[in-house]
């Protein structure tokens, strides 16, 4: 996957691959919530309504749904939390509110304790990654998505508390290019839907590094979709992105504003405004 130009899709991965790329998310994420110190641990995530904190308990209730525990049970009023405004947002807020009052000494060895059962139940599933299994929240999904989807949301999160206290790393592991993939796997939606770039309009996308480095080219095509496309002397893109790694991370999970992100933008200014615009893909 690392080093490809127009995509970075681990689509023929095979079971254990996944695995080991969870593991190089959830590994350091664990790592680092340990060396919160006290106030990090309750400071402000920059998530809102969220602490430090908040974010590690987010990750543990999500791997604790799939091991297959019950939803917290905890009555909340909705009013008070406008960052839970839709089901799957007030799904994620009980693992959080649940253990918002349980010391942060038990909260990390919960986490401890919940990685090796969660691997254990990676491993001694079939390695059939199409088989559609329960994921998050219930919803039926195959498993190399339920998987995928894990690796994003805890390599996000894990970034989420490094920005939170100024803490560089994890920029180049298999994890962070799995999130990569999710990222420019919405591109094309991105410029054609959102953006509405007519027919045969192209962006093209670098991401310097540090860690995940690309180059990728995105055209609307005769159906109004838009496809990622070999960047070539004939291609004049309407649209030059280029930007970091960390930049582009922050802006696709919708974590900063546009102009937080150092960014050189070459072509149609409007267009290109619209694209920084919506690059979110944080539901």
């Amino acid at each position: 996957m690392k080093g490809m130009s127009t995509g970075l899709r681990l689509s023929d991965a095979d079971h254990a691959s996944l695995i080991e790329a969870w593991e190089s998310a959830i590994e350091p994420f664990a790592d680092l919530a340990e060396s919160l110190t006290e106030e990090q641990w309750h400071a402000d995530s920059g998530l809102p309504g969220w602490t430090n904190a908040d974010v590690v308990a987010h990750v543990i209730g999500i791997e604790r749904d799939l091991l297959g525990d019950p939803t917290p049970t905890v009555d909340l009023d909705w009013e008070t939390l406008p960052h839970a405004d839709d089901f799957f947002s007030r799904y994620t807020e009980l693992a959080v509110a649940v253990r918002r009052d349980v010391p942060r000494e038990e909260v990390l060895a919960e986490l401890r304790k919940t990685i090796p059962a969660r691997r254990a139940q990676l491993t001694g599933d079939r390695p059939d990654l199409g088989e559609v299994v329960r994921g998050p929240g219930g919803w039926e999904l195959p498993r190399g998505i339920v998987l995928r989807m894990r690796m994003f949301d805890i390599w996000v999160h894990d970034q989420d508390l490094r920005r939170a206290t100024g803490t560089v790393g994890e920029l180049d592991t298999e994890a962070a290019w799995v999130a990569a993939d999710r990222m420019l796997g919405s591109l094309g939606y991105v410029w054609a839907k959102k953006v509405g770039a007519p027919e045969g309009y192209s962006a093209a996308l670098s991401v310097t590094g540090p860690g995940v480095a690309f180059h990728a080219t995105v055209v609307t095509g005769a159906n109004g979709r838009g496809q990622l496309v070999p960047a070539g002397p004939d291609l004049n893109p309407d649209v030059e992105l280029a930007m970091s790694w960390p930049g582009y991370a922050a802006l696709s999970a919708g974590r900063v504003p546009v102009s937080a992100v150092a960014i050189a933008i070459d072509g149609d200014p409007v267009l290109a405004e619209k694209l920084l615009a919506n690059l979110s893909i944080a539901p």
